[in-house]
């Protein structure tokens, strides 16, 4: 049973609460928290820390009040403080999609932010710098209480945008410490910068960067729909479930998603949970490979679908991804595909279309390397599809694995996710030697391939495709990720060596940024009274950043010009 999300200003004030020597056990004890017994009730959860205590959430945990503690030293007390700060943050919106909302109003670009909102984004800014000085092996639950009490205060003046990148960061940063292996640092760092981007041109007076509290769903009329393929879902936020892709005949993909929290080390096997739609009485599995008729449709603008019972759907024939109806979408050349994705990469998360970092592909497999599957395309290009997921408990590294060991020279239709220069994640794929038994086309995430089902390696017919070019952008890359991981003190070696091979590779201005980032990382200065600057972790933010938006923009120009055809 997984705790109730929590508010960001209850578990900060929680933590703000403690006496000092409570404070010093709290990381000890929320980690203690994620593993007490949980009972659900019907508006309440209770926790039992041991045999006399409980504590009791009213859910949500919006209020102080809807966290009780029956221990003395309640509600200053370690139990509250630890299961509080174990649980999920709350998000601005209703928790249920179909509720009703105000609509969210976009934010125009002539507004400029007030000077509670520059002070907010200032506040924000810090809390998050201080989270670069530390590293996410410093920033324990005190810590992560000052950023959500930062959140709390970005959130009561509008800034969203920003309030949202930090709940990611917290949430990410709670996966790293409790050795979630769903978590990645390269997720944790683009939070990072997507925080303090925000939160710099908020402070600048940037009221387009403010966002808006939720996407609300809207009607958009009748859809036809096709099955495209499912996956099942498990982030480092602490959820899991699946979600099911859809296309319209113009090529419009939507999707359909069950997603929710979890408790912690829980792989879920959403794919062969019924979708809640309508009428509709099938599973993410069997929708992929049917159909949906969906009258007077709800979505979100990053066509999400609306569900629930209230929603007027049924299932109706699906499609084969050699069909009319589906077949357009490989049509795209893998560079007008890629420019699509790195266009929508370059926005906030949430602003970002849910399909948008899909690649369709086709080509034959070419055997495998470190990185994983390698497949020729149709366009030339020698294309590397990896796992999205490691868990041994999902089949995508077996089935892989054996792709690459037995469908050597065969063709294969696939359906992947953009993850760098020639490198995707390998989602789903459909192939005219794949058994009937897999209904048109297999989820790599969702069923295992057996040797049965795969043909004799044959020969390849073309010759080998020229590697992508390679810039060693990823010197700042490591050095970034470096800081988030273990804060200033990654930076006292290894950066000099790096920016001048960087400046070797005729990349002057990455070789100055990381320098930059350098410099601030060593720089400890201390005022008349022998104390440290406080004002020497804004300037490491401020280096960060600079090298942060540095990178990104140089390496999505490297990735746009691996997918172009010579």
């Amino acid at each position: 049973m997984s705790l109730p999300p929590v508010a960001a200003g209850v578990a900060a004030d929680a933590v703000a609460a403690l006496p000092a020597r409570l404070r010093a056990r709290l990381d000890a004890a929320v980690e203690q928290a994620r593993g007490w017994p949980v009972e659900s009730g019907a508006a309440t959860v209770v926790v039992r820390p041991d045999e006399q205590t409980t504590v009791t959430l009213t859910t949500p945990v919006a209020a102080d009040a809807d966290a009780v503690c029956s221990c003395l030293l309640a509600p200053r007390c370690l139990h509250r403080a630890a299961v509080l700060n174990a649980a999920p943050i709350l998000g601005p919106g209703p928790e249920t999609a179909d509720v009703p909302a105000e609509p969210a109003v976009e934010t125009p670009s002539m507004v400029e932010a007030n000077a509670d909102q520059r002070d907010a984004a200032r506040v924000l800014r810090s809390a998050a710098a201080a989270l670069l000085t530390a590293g996410i092996s410093g920033t324990g639950a005190v810590a992560q209480a000052d950023l959500l009490r930062a959140v709390h205060q970005a959130r009561a003046v509008g800034l969203h945008a920003a309030a949202s990148a930090a709940v990611e960061v917290v949430e990410l940063v709670r996966a790293a410490r409790r050795d979630d292996p769903a978590f990645r640092l390269g997720d944790v760092t683009d939070r990072v910068r997507e925080l303090l981007v925000a939160c710099h041109r908020v402070a600048g007076g940037d009221g387009a960067a403010l966002g808006v509290p939720r996407r609300d769903y809207e009607p958009v009329g009748d859809l036809r729909l096709y099955g495209l393929f499912c996956e099942p879902v498990r982030a480092a936020t602490g959820h899991a479930g699946a979600a099911t892709y859809l296309a319209d005949a113009t090529g419009r993909v939507w999707v359909v998603s069950d997603v929710k929290p979890v408790a912690a080390g829980v792989t879920v096997a959403g794919t062969a949970s019924a979708v809640d739609l309508g009428e509709v009485r099938l599973s993410h599995h069997d929708l992929s490979r049917a159909g949906l008729l969906a009258v007077n449709a709800h979505a979100s603008s990053a066509g999400r679908l609306s569900h629930g019972r209230a929603r007027q759907a049924v299932a109706a024939p699906g499609a084969s991804w050699s069909d009319p109806a589906l077949d357009g979408l490989w049509q795209a050349p893998a560079a007008e595909q890629a420019d699509r994705w790195l266009a929508a990469a370059s926005l906030p998360v949430h602003d970002r279309r849910a399909a948008d970092d899909l690649a369709f592909l086709d080509g034959l497999v070419a055997g495998a390397d470190r990185g994983g599957l390698i497949v020729v395309t149709t366009d030339g290009l020698l294309v590397t599809v990896a796992a999205p997921h490691e868990d041994p408990a999902l089949p995508y590294v077996a089935n892989l694995r054996q792709l690459s060991t037995h469908a050597t020279g065969h063709p294969v239709r696939l359906i992947g996710r953009f993850l760098g220069a020639r490198r995707v994640a390998g989602l789903a794929l459909a192939a005219p030697w794949l058994p009937d038994r897999h209904g048109g086309h297999l989820d790599l995430g969702a069923a295992r391939l057996t040797r049965a089902d795969l043909p004799d390696a044959a020969p390849l017919p073309i010759g080998p495709a020229a590697p992508a070019p390679v810039a060693p952008l990823h010197l700042v890359r490591h050095h970034l990720e470096r800081v988030v991981a273990t804060g200033r003190a990654a930076l006292l070696s290894g950066v000099d060596k790096d920016a001048y091979r960087l400046t070797a590779a005729h990349l002057g201005t990455g070789a100055s940024v990381l320098r930059g980032l350098g410099a601030a990382g060593i720089r400890r200065t201390r005022d008349t009274f022998g104390r440290l600057d406080p004002h020497d972790a804004d300037l490491l933010a401020e280096a960060w950043l600079g090298a942060a938006v540095y990178e990104q923009a140089a390496t999505r120009e490297v990735i746009r010009s691996t997918w172009q055809t010579r």
